[in-house]
């Protein structure tokens, strides 16, 4: 069966381009409304102000009859309400519009995140029982399931972390290494891969970066000097993959160090070690 034209259409993006013309026209229908209230409001207090016309004194017929074909004078505070009506009608529907928008891409992110975490739930799973038959250590497999759910609380309860926004791939490659699953990863990977922080003042954007990636690391390094030696490579080849994605770059610079090292740990499935708390100043990079 030949498929039709609109086949491919994306309708989610479709429906959100239609909400987004409808905002932008609700918000052009407001502004010009604007414009007239100002006018006719200017209009009508002149009005008000004029003093009243004194009634015309009886004159012959051919006044009397141009008077009544003159054009009646124009209320204009009737004019300024009219248009004050309009343009609460717009911000109104604008104002639906919006929520709705809003509500529509909450659910649509509520629902990628959850289709991820189930994807990357079940493939460490997977990864777990790979490694716990080449071992035929059950136990060991029960603690690294206890770890994983733990590890996935931390890195899917952060709503502020977009992490349904990264490759799927990647963030179990990163979950991989703090659960030991990197060997068992790299072999099956082809089959399941589909604020308020003001920088410092008299500095240079330049310096602040430089100073936050130092400070990043330099708390990456504790975080792993207290983890198990035989661990660390592969923690430390996550990590430099991790540092090579795209979102990492705005989350060092809009986040402080301390909370961008804690969310590269979440992503690499371990804890981030918050005693070691220097410089004791603000941690704003």
């Amino acid at each position: 069966m030949k498929r039709g034209a609109d086949s491919d259409l994306d309708v989610q993006a479709h429906c959100r381009s239609l909400a987004l013309q409808q905002i932008g026209m609700l918000t052009r229908i407001a502004e010009i409304g604007m414009r007239l209230v100002e006018a006719e409001g200017a209009k009508a207090i002149a009005q008000a102000e004029r003093p009243e016309a004194e009634p015309p004194e009886a004159g012959p017929p051919e006044a009397e009859a141009r008077r009544a074909a003159a054009p009646a004078t124009v209320d204009h505070g009737l004019a300024f309400a009219r248009h004050a009506r309009t343009v609460q009608r717009a911000l109104a529907l604008r104002a639906r519009a919006a929520a709705d928008l809003c509500g529509g891409d909450k659910a649509d992110r509520k629902a990628r995140r959850a289709r991820q975490r189930s994807h990357v739930t079940e493939t460490l799973f997977a990864l777990i029982w790979d490694a716990a038959g080449s071992t035929r250590d059950l136990e060991e497999a029960e603690f690294r399931i206890t770890e994983m759910r733990d590890q996935l609380d931390e890195l899917y309860g952060d709503e502020e972390d977009r992490v349904e926004d990264r490759p799927v791939g990647s963030v179990i490659a990163g979950l991989a290494c703090g659960l030991r699953l990197s060997e068992q990863w790299s072999r099956r990977a082809t089959d399941w891969s589909d604020q308020p922080f003001p920088p410092p003042a008299a500095t240079t954007p330049a310096t602040i970066r430089k100073r936050r990636r130092a400070r990043l690391h330099e708390l990456m390094q504790h975080t792993l000097d207290g983890i198990a030696p035989d661990r660390v490579p592969a923690l430390r080849a996550g990590l430099e993959a991790r540092l090579q994605e795209p979102d990492v770059e705005a989350l060092i610079d809009a986040e402080p160090p301390m909370r961008a090292a804690r969310r590269l740990c979440a992503s690499l499935g371990i804890d981030f070690d918050a005693a070691y708390r220097e410089p004791k100043p603000p941690d704003t990079g």
